[in-house]
């Protein structure tokens, strides 16, 4: 078997800042092959692979396989299928289509946030990737240069941006992962916690069983858009207070 092509320096770790400096850097000097295999190629058929089987199918050599390419040739672009996974999730990251913010910022953000959710409600299966480090790569970069910018253009001190910025990323991350790890509920699983709710003694758990309807009722999209909703609310209000009198 071919060995695997070094993608960075061998002592950074794959999707670490010096890893993706490296790979910055290696894609500048890089020209592409005429008609030959590319990493977007590559990362678009992981995409589609994960999607349909799942990511623990996702493998180098199941992946030649789907893109019809000898495995040993994915190498070129990436050295190893921990490399892929980070290259694939910057890839979903591209699907993102980025709002402009226009007058309204408060508006912008959510329709960010909404369209950010978009993007992890249909690729599921590498959702919780997006946990496994930070997000460095051009697509990252890019919706994370577009939301600062904007926020900076409407008022917001550099400190607040950032702050704002993270706040709602990882707000849409963290319902994400919940979501793909089995905390959304079905109509059964939430009736069957109603009823374990409800068969609690009052005594012990009054405000639980009393609620134990109300406590299953809403659905994930309902709870993401009152969550989202609320810290635009509260981010509003900090907005004004920042407000030169």
């Amino acid at each position: 078997m071919t060995p695997p092509h070094e993608t960075g320096p061998p002592s950074a770790q794959a999707g670490s800042p010096a890893w993706w400096q490296a790979r910055y850097a290696e894609r500048d000097r890089r020209r592409p092959r005429q008609g030959g295999l590319t990493l977007d190629r590559i990362t678009a058929g992981a995409l589609e692979l994960a999607d349909r089987e799942g990511l623990e199918a996702l493998t180098m050599r199941r992946l030649g396989e789907h893109l019809q390419v000898r495995h040993t040739s994915l190498y070129r672009h990436v050295g190893s299928r921990e490399e892929l996974l980070i290259e694939t999730v910057d890839h979903m990251l591209g699907e993102i289509r980025l709002p402009e913010l226009r007058g309204d910022w408060r508006a912008g953000l959510e329709r960010g946030a909404l369209e950010f959710r978009r993007v992890l409600a249909a690729h599921p299966a590498v959702v919780p990737l997006l946990t496994s480090g930070q997000l460095l790569g051009p697509n990252a970069l890019r919706a994370r240069e577009h939301a600062l910018g904007q926020l900076l253009a409407h008022g917001w001190s550099p400190r607040s941006a950032v702050h704002v910025y993270l706040t709602i990323t990882h707000f849409v991350i963290g319902a994400a992962v919940l979501d793909s790890g089995g905390a959304a509920r079905t109509t059964g699983q939430r009736a069957a916690m109603a009823q374990l709710f409800g068969s609690l003694s009052p005594l012990t758990h009054p405000s639980v069983h009393r609620h134990a309807e109300l406590l299953n009722s809403p659905d994930p999209e309902a709870e993401f858009e009152f969550g989202l909703r609320t810290l635009l609310y509260g981010l509003d209000h900090r907005h004004a207070e920042e407000a030169p009198a």
